[in-house]
């Protein structure tokens, strides 16, 4: 028997007044798979992520691990999502946030997950007492990426997530993808770095104008920024 994706999508769209957002969307992402979305800005890779997320409407249909929107619960639990605006609320603490998304992801155990988790990224037990408003920028997307790699979803959506990262915290995220991708998981990442997304991903798929291009399975960066140079000639 053929093992559903975590993740399917079918003819999704969402757009605004604009005529912009993301039009028929399809692909899966399976267990044990990296999916990169690469493109332009506005070129609608949040919007849709932001729709596979639950934080906005669309039309079409998503699955999460056999469930659909219908069964949003289900979903929420299946998926963790680390958005595009990540930031916490100023007055809320690492170990406040993560007590809360215990809760909210139905997750027992992730409290002890994330002081460990924490300690990876270089977070010390002070910085998870201290209210997001006394850390830094750099500190805040760690707090934020250890909370996210915490869960135990089946499915983890990651817009950006080398946003604002150093060398070396960038590193430790590329070890935390290819770990989670080894234990099973299924990981939908958007992201502007092609050398990332050439080393990591299992397939590419190109975002232009709201639509999706299947890169495939990519045999080096080159290829990556000659479907993006195609792209941006193909709109001009």
């Amino acid at each position: 028997m053929t093992q559903e994706p975590v993740l399917s999508v079918r003819n999704l769209s969402r757009t605004y007044s604009t005529g912009k957002g993301i039009v028929s969307a399809g692909f899966t992402v399976g267990a044990g798979e990296v999916v990169a979305l690469v493109g332009p800005n506005g070129a609608g890779k949040t919007t849709l992520l932001e729709a596979l997320c639950g934080t906005a409407d669309y039309v079409g249909s998503v699955r999460i691990a056999g469930f659909d929107r219908e069964h949003e619960a289900h979903q929420r639990q299946n998926r963790v999502c680390l958005p595009e605006r990540r930031n916490l609320p100023l007055f809320l603490s690492g170990v406040a946030a993560a007590r809360l998304a215990e809760g909210f992801w139905d997750q027992p155990g992730l409290f002890s997950r994330f002081v460990t988790e924490a300690h990876f990224w270089g977070l010390e037990g002070g910085d998870l007492e201290q209210p997001a408003l006394a850390l830094s920028q750099g500190m805040r997307e760690k707090l934020m990426l250890a909370l996210v790699f915490s869960s135990t979803a089946a499915l983890m959506i990651l817009d950006e997530p080398e946003a604002h990262l150093d060398p070396i915290v960038r590193h430790r995220l590329e070890q935390r993808l290819v770990a989670r991708r080894d234990q099973g998981g299924a990981l939908l990442l958007a992201t502007h770095d092609a050398y990332m997304a050439a080393r990591l991903a299992d397939r590419i798929l190109i975002v232009r104008a709201g639509r999706l291009h299947n890169l495939g399975a990519v045999p080096g960066v080159e290829a990556v920024f000659d479907a993006l140079e195609t792209s941006t000639e193909g709109d001009a």
